[in-house]
């Protein structure tokens, strides 16, 4: 598998087709590859899964692109969302009590 550094979407306006070009990385050299699309709706979507995956490979012996995700546990960003808050909460609690004890040293009379 071969690491995709970049997509091309290519119009032929001489052949009037549509091409994808990939930017391969391969033993520390860049190389391209051209592929033939249907349409610029196949193209459009090929760039748009490149763009949104975290990963992509293209596998030479089989002619793949493969795109990879990483997909976020809903439940574990709540929690850790509820953490943050609790910690900002806590934190601006601090502030508060250390404003309080500030206003009623302004407050006391001097002696």
């Amino acid at each position: 598998m071969l690491a995709i550094q970049g997509l091309k979407c290519i119009y032929d306006t001489t052949g009037k087709g549509w091409s994808i070009e990939l930017v391969l990385r391969a033993d520390g050299e860049d190389a391209v590859r051209r592929f033939d699309v249907d349409g610029a709706e196949d193209a459009e979507l090929l760039i748009e899964a490149f763009e949104d995956s975290s990963a992509s490979a293209f596998d030479p012996e089989t002619g793949e692109i493969v795109f990879g995700y990483e997909y976020l546990d809903l439940d574990e960003a709540d929690d850790e969302d509820e953490e943050e808050d609790e910690e900002e909460e806590a934190e601006e609690s601090e502030q508060d009590d250390e404003d309080s004890d500030a206003s009623d040293e302004d407050r006391k009379p001097k002696g």
